[in-house]
């Protein structure tokens, strides 16, 4: 007597859409978009690139600024924050705004990084991966002091 046994049904695996990201690359991305806003609006390493648009967008000349390091350096007194000519400002132009505001940047940086992940994946997923760790450790740390 013989046993036969009949064929195993084929599991079907579902079919990945052309251009579907994957949960992990969406991830990345969006710790990499995080940690570029808070390059562009906050961080304090680019705080004189900030200085500088904001204070050629109002028509500031260096010293009032504050993008002139000299400047104010016998007062005692610091220059003033990107972020406080803006507001200080009643109607700052949106150039002005944009460098300042995390949610107007954020939204510009993210169609950048789509974009980047669409059109130079090679270039973009390293980068993208030290982005996100920086923005990990910036969040960790932020946790350790808080």
């Amino acid at each position: 007597m013989r046993l036969t046994t009949s064929p195993r049904p084929a599991v079907r695996v579902p079919a990945v859409e052309a251009g579907a990201t994957p949960a992990i690359e969406l991830a990345v991305d969006a710790l990499a978009t995080y940690r570029l806003t808070r390059l562009a609006t906050a961080d304090i390493i680019s705080e004189p690139i900030r200085r500088s648009i904001v204070g050629r967008a109002l028509n500031l000349d260096d010293a009032d600024s504050g993008s002139d390091p000299d400047a104010g350096a016998d007062s005692g007194v610091p220059a003033p924050t990107a972020q406080q000519l803006v507001d200080d400002t009643p109607d700052p132009p949106g150039v002005a705004r944009l460098v300042t505001c995390r949610w107007c940047a954020g939204v510009w940086i993210a169609g950048g990084v789509v974009a980047a992940r669409r059109f130079a994946p090679a270039w973009w997923d390293p980068a993208a991966k030290a982005l996100a760790l920086s923005a990990v450790g910036v969040l960790i740390s932020a946790l350790e002091d808080g």
